[in-house]
């Protein structure tokens, strides 16, 4: 007999912030920040042989010490690099209309400097370069190791 598999509910993104972060504390040094992140990828057309650009924007929400690094560190135009787990909500406005919300709550984040040519670098950057790989006391480490599924849960292995 097999044994049962365990569901996973987790999210690796990198992409660009599109907003300031919106700081607010729950409790004394336990701040909740929340920004909205633009990820994009090239898709083709098969009939007419054009590739086009799809963007998708997702809701992030970090708390405790990734929001603290993120209400420091992370500016609208920033590339980061986020890990944590899909939470569905429902949220209803002033007339009472419902709509179904989907967040990504964040365990992780990198502030990636590997961002696009267009974008100007930073004089004050907290995060080492990636040629530099020393790291700051107050910068987090992502370790993608720690999300890979196993062979048994890979479907596409």
């Amino acid at each position: 007999m097999s044994t049962p598999k365990i569901p996973i509910n987790q999210v690796i993104l990198t992409g660009v912030v599109t907003d300031e972060p919106i700081v607010r504390y729950l409790a004394p040094d336990y701040p909740e920040v929340r920004l909205r992140l633009m990820t994009s990828e090239l898709l083709s057309q098969r009939l007419v042989g054009k590739t086009y650009e799809q963007r998708y924007w997702h809701r992030i929400v970090l708390r405790g010490e990734a929001g603290k690094y993120v209400e420091t560190h992370v500016h609208e135009g920033d590339t980061i690099s986020v890990a944590g787990r899909l939470e569905y909500a429902t949220e209803s406005d002033r007339a009472g209309n419902l709509s179904h919300i989907t967040e990504i709550v964040c365990q992780h984040v990198q502030l990636r400097e590997d961002a696009s040519p267009t974008q100007q670098p930073k004089a004050a950057s907290p995060t080492p370069s990636p040629s530099n790989q020393e790291t700051t006391a107050d910068s987090p480490k992502l370790d993608y190791s720690d999300y890979s599924p196993s062979t048994d849960e890979d479907p596409l292995a």
